[in-house]
């Protein structure tokens, strides 16, 4: 008892302390330089804006391999760093692959880095579709050709690669794909132009993850997923389990406990459902403990003829 309420005073003071740095916050632009490239996307159809973060400012192989996959598939890129720089090198070799490199200043996350550049677009009134993606994710580890196409706009105005239901259920924000009504909705427009760069990651998925998807729906507009947490958790507690952290897994989700099906389920997303990402802190951070992590390179490998070294090197820091 003594220790719920102590937690529930800690939660309110941080969400004191949050709104506070909402309410101080500069609402102005973070955005330093244009690297490369023009902002101006009159006549494009399909734009990327890719947020990327590296403290030494490379980007690395498996960031290179996601940006060409977007270019594959048909996306013009605007690439944006909250690095203090970007290595000369690594300027050099996606400036090719991209339509503008911008740097701002770290501040915001990557929702502040995408409000910026949304809002510093030029012609952007054509566009079409949207995606916005950061360097949070391994892969792709197939085309994403497929994948955006089972993006119907006749289905859903804005998609998430998948949804969470941790807190209140919404679309996970590493790589969304919105589309033309969305674009045009003013309650986009209204969204990005109330984001501020506020530090805390709690305040940025409450307000702005799970916002976003709070917000859009509110407005009329329809949001899915393109692997759905519920297809997949029933399948989970529906399974003979393999072992103990299966057991467990699918007690917790009969349980009706909500589980991030990008840590719980991740094996089974890209085995039998041919997700093509791994989230990146599963294999840095692995917070949740996850047992199964040590044959993350056989489980690609089974889908997917994707070169993991590019993992390897940069959980090895070799770029």
């Amino acid at each position: 008892m003594i220790t719920r309420v102590l937690n529930k005073i800690a939660t309110l003071r941080q969400d004191a302390a949050d709104r506070l740095a909402y309410l101080r916050a500069d609402d102005a632009s973070a955005i330093a330089a244009l690297l490369a490239g023009s902002l101006d996307v009159a006549g494009v159809a399909r734009l990327a804006i890719f947020m990327h973060f590296d403290a030494g400012g490379v980007v690395h192989g498996y960031v290179r391999h996601h940006l060409a996959a977007l270019r594959a598939a048909g996306f013009d890129i605007v690439f944006v760093t909250n690095a203090p720089a970007l290595a000369p090198d690594s300027l050099s070799a996606i400036a090719p692959l991209c339509r503008a490199v911008v740097r701002r200043h770290n501040v915001g996350l990557d929702f502040g880095a995408w409000k910026d550049c949304y809002l510093a677009l030029q012609g952007r009134d054509g566009l079409q579709m949207l995606v916005l993606a950061n360097d949070s994710v391994y892969g792709p580890f197939h085309d994403l050709g497929p994948l955006i196409a089972r993006a119907d706009p006749a289905v859903a105005d804005i998609w998430g690669a998948t949804d969470n239901w941790e807190g209140r259920p919404h679309l996970q924000s590493y790589f969304l794909v919105v589309h033309a009504r969305a674009l045009r909705a003013p309650a986009f427009e209204a969204f990005w132009r109330a984001v501020r760069p506020v530090g805390s990651k709690r305040w940025i998925v409450t307000r702005y993850e799970i916002g976003l998807t709070r917000a859009m729906e509110a407005a009329g507009l329809r949001c899915a997923a393109l692997f759905p947490y519920r297809a997949v958790a029933d399948r989970v507690a529906a399974a003979a389990p393999a072992d103990d952290h299966d057991a467990m897994v699918a007690g917790m989700v009969r349980a009706g406990r909500p589980l991030n099906p990008t840590h719980f389920f991740w094996d089974r997303l890209i085995a039998e459902y041919g997700f093509p990402f791994l989230k990146r802190d599963l294999l840095t951070r692995n917070q949740q403990a996850i047992p199964t992590l040590g044959r993350w390179r056989q489980v690609i490998a089974s889908v997917s003829g994707y070169d993991t070294g590019l993992i390897d090197r940069h959980l090895a820091g070799d770029g």
